[in-house]
């Protein structure tokens, strides 16, 4: 305490003269300006992002809706490949009874077939 007492003025000075110093520094550096044209190009920028944003998103929206039909007909060509096969199956087992048939059954399956 005895320090304190003795020498507070000079601990007031030096606080004194940084507060001082700092004003000084800060009075004396340039604050950034932005011009009028500097404001406007910024503008036009953003303008410029929020609309690409906006053909993006629909771009986007394009894309998944062209994804479904995608899947639409992938699903529908699967779905054609196990017919034709089934298909295949089938005549592939008419073909052999074919084969192994005499006349008569070969007569009868053709009366069937085509009605006469």
């Amino acid at each position: 305490m005895k320090y304190i007492e003795k020498y507070w003025k000079w601990v007031v000075g030096v606080i004194l003269s940084i507060a001082v110093l700092y004003l000084v520094i800060y009075l004396a550096t340039p604050k950034p300006k932005m011009s009028e044209l500097d404001k406007y190009k910024i503008e036009q920028i953003d303008k410029n992002i929020e609309q690409l944003k906006k053909l993006q998103q629909n771009l986007n929206d394009s894309l998944s809706v062209y994804n479904k039909k995608i899947e639409e007909i992938d699903y529908k060509i699967s779905n054609i490949k196990v017919e034709r096969k089934e298909v295949n199956n089938y005549y592939t087992q008419k073909k052999e009874e074919i084969k192994n048939a005499d006349k008569r059954q070969i007569d009868s399956l053709l009366r069937k077939r085509y009605n006469f």
